[in-house]
Formats: structure tokens, sequence, C-alpha cells
């Protein structure tokens, strides 16, 4: 899939957070300003690229209404993207800026150390490979 545009990220940004599938209401609703329409379109997008799938069928109000899930494929296009993007701005920010800045993004320390220390054991498979 080639570069996602900010709605196809805001759904699957939903998704990923949700720890159940959502139906389309349910993303809506999610507050990224995204409309009904919007998000069926985008849905429909995502499921023919094979992103997101259908978890199942649940009753909303009076109607039966499909629910949605990402797949882990989805993280992958997601990491795409990202390097992609990163790629664009590399001359100007140094690949360790950048992992500080996410660093610094989680709140948790304990989760903050286990990710330095996969991060340490990635950089020495790395530099080994060099």
């Amino acid at each position: 899939m080639a570069q996602m545009n900010p709605r196809e990220l805001d759904v699957l940004d939903i998704l990923w957070k949700s720890d159940a599938p959502l139906t389309s209401t349910d993303i809506v609703n999610n507050g990224h300003g995204l409309t009904q329409s919007t998000v069926i379109a985008v849905l429909r997008k995502l499921l023919k690229a094979d992103l997101v799938e259908v978890a199942g069928v649940t009753h909303s109000g009076k109607v039966l209404s499909r629910t949605y899930r990402p797949t882990e494929a989805s993280r992958d296009v997601l990491l795409q993207n990202f390097t992609e993007s990163y790629a664009s701005f590399s001359n100007v920010i140094p690949k360790s800026t950048i992992c500080a800045a996410i660093m610094q993004t989680d709140d948790n320390p304990a989760q903050v150390k286990k990710e330095i220390e996969k991060l340490k054991a990635m950089l020495e498979d790395f530099e080994k490979g060099l």
C-alpha cells in the first residue's frame, strides 16, 4: 500500500488503541473529527488492502453492524509509512534524536527500561552485521 492518508492513519490508530473490535459508529465517536461516510470509505479501502478485518457482527441500536479490528499486516504498513516519512528528513534529524524523542513519549518508566534493553540488544546485533 502506498503512503497512507491522515484519515486512514486515524482509523488505524483508533482500532489499534481499542481492546475490542469496533463498529464504524464507535470509530466516529472516538473524537478524531471523522464522519460516518469517511469512516465507511476508509474501512472499505483498509479491508481491500487487508489492513483491517471484520471481527464479527453486533447489534447497534436496531441494526446489525460489523465490528472491525486491525490486522498484523497493518503494523508493517504503519512501520513502512513511518520509515518513509523519516527518510524525507533524515538529513536534518539524526536517528539518535528520533529514538530519544520516541522514548520520551512513554511515561511508564518500567516500560521504557524494557524498551532500552531491547534496543541495546538490537543495536548490538546490528553492529555485528556491519
